[in-house]
């Protein structure tokens, strides 16, 4: 595989494969990755129902997808095999480089959201520092949080209520002794407009005061 993939990709990493043209984000996991010089290989748990929507869509193309702290990375691969036990696992051949996808550079605004951080084995209350369409950074109390879990937010945004699916992708503390987290995502269409038309509320209300 790419020399990318070999570098941020391990062993039990939380990926997402698509099928084909369909736009849903099938959960997996990395089981194995065995580099070799005729064949390169990665060995996936079989997502839920991703087989039979497999079959029904008559490829056998997929496009993995994982996050690391650069950002967010895609490899189109096929899959070669299916392998009985448990788990049962696909192998993958890539069939091209993975790629780091450059988000867009989403408006960010301040603003003290008050926000529940759903990680593996906890639920923490937080108060978001700024967000964007592309992500929030958040301040919870003071604990260990691993960069590039899987992460929920639970939040209200413009009377919209929200629960947005993303990765931790950095942690550091705050002045005052907090955890500050950032989680990116990739928000849906309802998500997206209703984090944008809070961003432009927020920047109306500055340029307003800043016009006093």
């Amino acid at each position: 595989m790419s020399r990318a993939g070999a570098d941020t990709l391990s062993l039990n990493a939380l990926v997402t494969l698509r099928i084909g043209d369909d736009e849903v984000d099938y959960p997996s996991r990395i089981e194995d990755i065995a580099e070799d010089i005729a064949e390169d290989s990665v060995f996936v748990a079989a997502p839920t129902g991703g087989s039979a929507s497999l079959v029904a869509s008559g490829v056998r193309t997929v496009e993995l997808s994982w996050v690391s702290p650069r950002g967010r990375y895609q490899q189109p691969c096929e899959v070669v095999e299916f392998i009985s036990g448990q788990p049962r696992l696909w192998r993958l051949r890539p069939t091209g480089p993975a790629a780091l996808i450059q988000r867009r550079r989403f408006v960010r605004v301040r603003a003290a959201v008050p926000v529940l951080l759903v990680l593996p084995g906890t639920v923490t209350s937080g108060t978001t520092i700024d967000i964007s369409e592309g992500g929030f950074r958040m301040r919870i109390p003071r604990q260990t949080v691993r960069e590039l879990v899987p992460a929920t937010i639970q939040t209200t945004i413009g009377g919209v209520q929200l629960e947005i699916h993303g990765h931790v992708i950095r942690t550091g503390v705050t002045e005052v002794g907090q955890t500050e987290v950032v989680v990116a995502f990739d928000a849906d269409m309802r998500t997206a407009d209703a984090i944008r038309r809070f961003v432009f509320h927020v920047q109306l209300r500055a340029r307003a005061v800043a016009g006093r």
